[in-house]
């Protein structure tokens, strides 16, 4: 009712329909009062003087509540046509005052007629009515202020009909009295508007709070919700109702819990509701539509009983948690264990007082991996460690931690064995596993992996296992697994530790060795088949350590390689190599050997330039050997680094051909001076006729592109004659020499196939030696 007039009507417009509305709840009775009044007054006098005039007068206050009445019954305050209330308005006012001054004119005939007892009464009746008056009229001021000036001037004209004369002390009581009247009608109409304007301006906070929340239901992600004194909902609102999957109907008087699912959170949310207790972010979940969500609901509690709260569907929010969890725990690609959830597993697991069974950790990598991901490219390798790691999850049980710790290195954690061999078991199921071939896009590919076992040791005088101190035992286990060849398994034993301090010692040395000159250079001939002559020599390097003794290169170049020394060390050879072969008097070639690191750093092409400038030597006598696996990392840069030495006259060889991948690319991208078989073909080249498929194979092919062969590893005759007679034109091996220092190579013998003759010639050295023995 109200709403619309308040929304339409201004504020003075709707204080005056308000103000008729207030006087219409009372209007009938008010009249009522004035009419039976009238008729008492009458009763006093009834008889004596003046009837007929007093019969006149009770018609007309008669004929004005009778009026009023009827008003006030017609009267329709729900209309918001603000031109009715104006004339409803007038009405009251003019049978209001009507009623006034009927009544200020009874007072004043009465008296004059009344005599004795009759004052006092019409006194008592008088102030009994304008007492009623100001009551009934209170929400229509302007009638009160008529009826007291009515009622005091009536006053004044009864003191002087009474007295027949002005008696100034009544006129000045009665003044007084009426002042005091119009006062307090002025107040109270202040009163009546500043009460007014509070319900309104509450009304209209009411009404903007409403809207807002109608909006915040509409707009926001939060609903409202309401549950009794039984927690039955009540006045569901359709967001609510949208939220659940439910018609808000329905939903009206059903226990807010049993929306839930059962769990500890819905138990929870039934104690609070039971107990009255407000909450905040009390998550649970309910299943809407065959899908799991997650409300977070909050309430306080009302005077009623009744509780008041905001849900809100934090779903997405969960899940997005859970995802940001799930990726900081977990790889990405292979969707298995990170190394940072894998560590924490692992110290929780070593900390924790009692296990059920035995712990073990596995670490392992794919053999040939890096190789695999350069040839065939990076989404090739990322699809092979992705079914590396499914191979890995489906060889353990379902309560061992499968990892990926990082690039192609894994960890498994194995728990509650029985036996220490189950490891042993689980590391066998694993290489068979990863030995399968992969098919990845049609193409097989073979990987292989080796495995580190490391056992969890009881503690000892209450002092655990470290997890860094396992995860480098496991690590120590694979590098053991790696030196037996690959494709196998190892466990961890304390020699390994001592060997690997060794080995970081032997590290620490290395640093030095070049400083203190500790290294010697070492030569191979290269024999020419055809020529029956020594036409070059390889250089080797041999460390000579005054704490190690005699180390060989396979011991000290991985080392140097992986320290980054092998660049520093690489410059050294190249240096002295040359400049020991500037002094041969056969000028034979010297063939010098270079690493991957060496072919990246840019100190490599100043410093061959350098020594060739220093020494005076022919660049044709050099003779630079690279591997395959060189030209797949940064194969423009390497290609275009072997074009720079060919321009400067110096030759190029590729080692251990065929060990690789992609050989015959690498020989049409680049035109070789000369391709090495490596030893693994002719060792047993006599007898396996794959081998000597191989070799024929690789002699035709470079005879064909123009392109010199060696065959390493020659050391017996037999293999001699049957390379001979497939022309290959080199041959390196023990049957023409062991690696020899710079003063052997000018001590007179030969390298060549005879050179057993000159062991046994007398005056020799080899014959002093021999004597000696």
């Amino acid at each position: 009712m109200g709403g619309r007039q308040a929304a339409l009507f201004g504020r003075e417009d709707y204080l005056l329909t308000r103000r008729l509305q207030d006087y219409a709840e009372r209007g009938q009775l008010a009249a009522a009062t004035s009419a039976f009044g009238a008729f008492v007054t009458c009763v006093i006098r009834l008889g004596g003087t003046g009837v007929l005039a007093q019969f006149v007068w009770l018609a007309f206050m008669l004929g004005v509540s009778l009026a009023r009445v009827e008003l006030v019954r017609r009267f329709t305050p729900t209309t918001i046509d603000l031109r009715y209330f104006y004339r409803q308005r007038r009405y009251m006012v003019a049978l209001g005052v009507a009623d006034s001054v009927g009544w200020g004119v009874g007072l004043v005939m009465f008296a004059v007629y009344a005599r004795g007892s009759e004052l006092y009464l019409l006194s008592v009746l008088a102030a009994g009515v304008v007492t009623v008056s100001l009551i009934y009229y209170r929400a229509l001021p302007q009638v009160c202020a008529v009826f007291v000036a009515s009622m005091a001037l009536a006053g004044c004209a009864v003191s002087y009909a009474i007295l027949e004369r002005f008696e100034l002390v009544a006129i000045l009581f009665i003044g007084a009295l009426a002042l005091v009247l119009f006062r307090g009608i002025a107040d109270d109409a202040r009163l009546y508007r500043r009460k007014f304007e509070g319900e309104a301006e509450l009304a209209e906070s009411a009404e903007t709070i409403q809207l807002l929340l109608h909006d915040y239901e509409a707009q926001s992600a939060d609903w409202l919700w309401q549950v009794d004194n039984g927690a039955c909902l009540v006045t569901v609102c359709a967001r609510f109702g949208e939220a659940s999957g439910m018609d808000p109907h329905d939903l009206e008087g059903r226990e807010l819990v049993t929306l839930f699912d059962a769990g500890p959170a819905r138990e929870l949310l039934a104690h609070r509701l039971l107990v009255r207790q407000p909450f905040r972010d009390l998550n649970v979940s309910l299943t809407v539509d065959g899908d799991t969500r997650w409300w977070s609901l909050s309430a306080n509690c009302w005077d009623d009983g009744t509780m008041h709260g905001v849900a809100r569907d934090t779903t997405d929010t969960r899940q997005a948690v859970e995802r940001m969890n799930f990726m900081a725990h977990h790889d990405m690609l292979t969707g298995i264990a990170n190394r940072f959830l894998f560590g924490e597993t692992l110290r929780e697991v070593l900390e924790r007082k009692e296990t059920k069974g035995r712990l073990a950790l596995l670490y392992l990598d794919l053999d040939h991996f890096k190789q695999i991901n350069d040839t065939w490219g990076h989404s090739t390798g990322d699809r092979l460690l992705t079914e590396a790691a499914k191979r890995l999850v489906g060889s353990v049980k379902s309560h061992d931690l499968v990892a990926r710790l990082g690039g192609d290195e894994f960890a498994i954690l194995l728990t509650r064995l029985t036996d220490p061999v189950d490891a042993v078991v689980v590391a066998q199921r694993i290489v068979e596993a990863m030995d399968r071939p992969f098919v990845i896009d049609d193409q097989k590919l073979s990987a292989g992996t080796s495995v580190g076992i490391a056992h969890v040791q009881p503690p000892r005088d209450g002092k655990r296992t470290a997890p860094d101190d396992l995860l480098r035992q496991a690590d120590l286990a694979l590098y053991a697994a790696k030196a037996l060849g690959r494709g196998t398994y190892a466990e961890f034993e304390p020699w390994l530790e001592e060997r690997d301090r060794e080995r970081a010692q032997l590290e620490a040395d290395l640093k030095t060795a070049i400083q203190n000159d500790e290294f010697t250079l070492h030569y191979q001939p290269l024999y020419d088949v055809e020529l029956r002559k020594t036409v070059g020599f390889e250089t080797l390097v041999r460390w000579h350590s005054p704490i190690w003794g005699v180390v060989m290169p396979g011991e000290f170049i991985p080392l140097a390689e992986d320290s980054g020394l092998i660049v520093a060390l690489g410059e050294w050879i190249i240096r002295n190599a040359i400049h020991e072969a500037s002094g041969w008097a056969e000028k034979e070639r010297v063939a010098i050997n270079l690493s991957p690191l060496q072919m990246r750093s840019p100190r490599l092409l100043p410093t061959i330039t350098e020594s060739i400038e220093a020494t005076g030597i022919d660049p044709d006598r050099i003779e630079l050997e690279i591997t395959e696996n060189m030209l797949m990392h940064d194969s423009e840069r390497n290609v275009a680094m072997l074009h720079e030495f060919r321009k400067m006259g110096i030759r190029i060889a590729l080692d251990d051909f065929g060990t690789g991948y992609s050989s015959l690319n690498y020989l049409r991208s680049f035109p070789f001076d000369k391709i090495k078989i490596d030893k693994c073909f002719v060792e047993d080249i006599e007898l396996r006729e794959d081998c000597q498929a191989i070799v024929r194979a690789i002699t035709q092919l470079a005879a064909a592109l123009g392109m010199s062969t060696v065959a390493e590893g020659v050391e017996r005759e037999s293999q001699l004659q049957w390379l001979r007679g497939e022309g290959i034109t080199q041959i390196q091996g023990y049957l023409i020499s062991y690696p020899v220092n710079a003063s052997e190579l000018s001590d007179g013998r030969p390298f060549n196939e005879d050179r057993h003759k000159w062991f046994r010639l007398p005056g020799t050295v080899a014959d002093s030696i021999s004597d000696a023995a």
